[in-house]
């Protein structure tokens, strides 16, 4: 039978309600006649909670450790979810670590790169009529030491995986299900994207979108790995192509809330994210670690389809703000997006009049796309 990577985000399988409805969508797959290999992220908001105790511990936690503690997120979820599979009694699961299934990384703690998945053991798993279910998000280095892939690994070790099967398509089945416009927690409006394409994706990926994994994303787009995003209603999703499109001047809006500007780097470990000047002040725009130091800022990046952004998308952005009176610190162009960089109190306001105007002027526009509400409850 055919192989297909199924991906499940952490927040479907926070409760044991949503662990049995995905041990459902999985086992309707396997008796419609492909064969699923799953790739699970960590229940909920586990990893974070693991961050925050190790936090708590001390302000500095060794990288070796952490990751030793953080693989245990992913290697719940895939033992429960095996459970409720194998409660119905119809299909056996079987769960799987991502060293045991040989994902081979390099050294690096907490943001290891894999440099080769052997998979015997799915192999060896899918020729006994087994559903394998795999941790995301980990391997072992090649010094045979635990390593986490950074956040949102779970997507890259699906993509990794369809790769080395050689699966007909990746899944990635996540609370929203689709790569929108703008972030539908915060803009009900937003547009459903049907058809993007490589490039796109990466983009996006690359402004800090928090849809797909940027290696992941990546990763497809070199192997022409087929990507499914979706959600388990099978309301229609997002198929990424490899056919490249243009469908209006902004493909999406990329929101951030979560930095601050500081004068230097040293005040952070998370690195910089962009440097820009204030006020003839070089200042650098960083991952908000929660040290209290540092002004906090928002970031609202318009994303253009295919490596290019329509510079009438960016003239109305610019008018919108100039007109609405927002305080600006700073923007960068980078030929296929365009940030800006607002005080974080009354950023979002901003991404939602800044989109609702791009839809009205026709610069976000879907080909072929209905407008869609997104339903709340359901990564």
């Amino acid at each position: 039978m055919p192989v297909v990577i199924q991906k499940f985000g952490g927040r479907l399988l926070e409760t044991p309600g949503r662990i049995h409805k995905a041990a459902a969508f999985i086992t309707a797959t396997k008796s419609g006649g492909e064969d699923p290999v799953v790739v699970v992220s960590a229940p909920g908001r586990m990893t974070d909670q693991f961050i925050a105790l190790a936090r708590r511990v001390t302000p500095h936690p060794d990288e070796r450790e952490l990751d030793m503690l953080l693989s245990v997120g992913e290697r719940t979820a895939m033992a429960l979810l095996a459970m409720a599979i194998n409660a119905g009694g119809k299909y056996r699961a079987v769960s799987f670590t991502g060293s045991q299934v040989g994902i081979i990384t390099d050294t690096q703690h907490t943001n290891a790169r894999i440099v080769e998945v052997k998979g015997y053991r799915l192999k060896e798993s899918l020729a006994r009529g087994e559903i394998p279910i795999v941790a995301g998000f980990q391997g072992v280095s090649t010094e045979r030491e635990i390593t986490t892939l950074g956040r949102g690994g779970s997507d890259t070790t699906a993509v990794a995986l369809a790769v080395a099967l050689g699966a007909g398509r990746c899944e990635l089945v996540k609370e929203h299900g689709a790569v929108f416009s703008a972030d539908p927690e915060i803009v009900p409006e937003a547009e459903r994207i049907p058809e993007i394409d490589y490039q796109t994706l990466q983009s996006l990926t690359a402004a800090g979108a928090k849809v797909v994994q940027m290696r992941a994303a990546s990763l497809a787009r070199e192997h022409k790995v087929k990507l499914h995003i979706r959600d388990e209603s099978g309301t229609p999703g997002t198929v990424v192509t490899d056919q490249s499109l243009d469908a209006g001047g902004v493909a999406a809006i990329v929101f951030d809330d979560q930095l601050v500007v500081q004068r230097t780097r040293k005040l952070t470990t998370e690195g910089t994210v962009l440097s820009v000047r204030y006020k003839r002040s070089r200042l650098d725009v960083v991952r908000d670690n929660g040290t209290g130091l540092g002004i906090p800022v928002a970031l609202i990046t318009l994303v253009g389809w295919n490596g290019r952004l329509d510079s009438d998308a960016v003239r109305i952005a610019d008018e919108t703000l100039l007109k609405g009176g927002w305080e600006l610190v700073g923007a960068v162009w980078m030929g296929d997006r365009i940030s800006f960089i607002l005080p974080r109190a009354g950023a979002a306001k901003v991404l939602r009049l800044l989109h609702r105007r791009l839809v009205r002027e026709g610069s976000i526009r879907v080909r072929g796309a209905e407008r869609q509400r997104q339903v709340k409850g359901l990564s």
